[in-house]
């Protein structure tokens, strides 16, 4: 086996359908890209989204 095929992303088990999901910060209902994403695209957006001094 080279190097190279070890080294590859694994495939999920089960396609990603996009789905409907409510914004974390401002609660509205969009249509999320992939599984993960939980802030519609007009918060991440803001100042506040991309301010990282306000990072935990």
């Amino acid at each position: 086996m080279s190097d190279s095929s070890k080294n590859k992303k694994p495939e999920p088990d089960k396609e990603y359908v996009a789905k409907s999901r409510k914004c974390l910060m401002c609660r509205k209902d969009f249509t999320s890209a992939w599984a993960g994403e939980r802030v519609c695209k007009d918060c991440k957006q803001t100042a506040a989204w991309n301010d990282s001094s306000l990072a935990a």
